[in-house]
């Protein structure tokens, strides 16, 4: 059980004191609430109420920091809503992709999407009466046995048509690039 000594005492008053000063930003406050918290910790050594102080200071900004990268990784997990919108990600100084901003896809881009679909679609009908088929279960991602149930065609035919769309695809975007 924890034993409330005079340096437990004596940090969090000049925890509280810190809190009474700067009423108006609520990171800092917070910041505070949660280093109150830490003090009580019965694990937590308390020697001198200088060094306790500084010590639930330090860990409760390095516990805010992870949890704030956890919240960036996470977030760059989730599926946005908008199909329209992209992530920009960049890469932390530990490794990690971090989603940094999400922006609206520019209308150069769309373009560029459109005409490379456009092209894709053609080269799809000259594969066959099944092409078009093919490249719209690729789109809808569907697996290679339901689209040769829908275009009646073999899984051997659906996997070489899409292997054929896939290489030509890999042709336009090189071209563009």
């Amino acid at each position: 059980m924890l034993q409330l000594n005079e340096v437990r005492i004596e940090t969090m008053c000049r925890l509280y004191v810190k809190y009474i000063k700067r009423p108006w930003d609520g990171e800092y406050l917070d910041l505070l609430v949660t280093a109150l918290n830490l003090t009580l910790g019965d694990k937590r050594a308390a020697e001198a109420p200088d060094h306790l102080c500084r010590n639930v200071i330090r860990d409760v900004r390095r516990t805010i920091r992870r949890a704030h990268a956890n919240a960036r990784e996470q977030a760059a997990c989730r599926p946005l809503a908008d199909a329209a919108r992209r992530r920009v990600c960049s890469t932390s100084a530990d490794g990690a992709t971090v989603a940094e901003v999400i922006t609206h896809v520019i209308p150069e881009a769309r373009a560029v999407a459109a005409e490379t679909l456009q092209d894709a679609r053609a080269f799809a009908r000259t594969l066959g009466s099944h092409g078009s088929a093919c490249l719209q279960g690729m789109l809808d991602m569907m697996t290679v046995v339901d689209c040769a149930v829908q275009t009646q065609r073999s899984t051997a035919t659906v996997e070489w048509t899409r292997r054929a769309l896939r290489q030509h695809a890999k042709t336009l975007i090189s071209i563009t690039a």
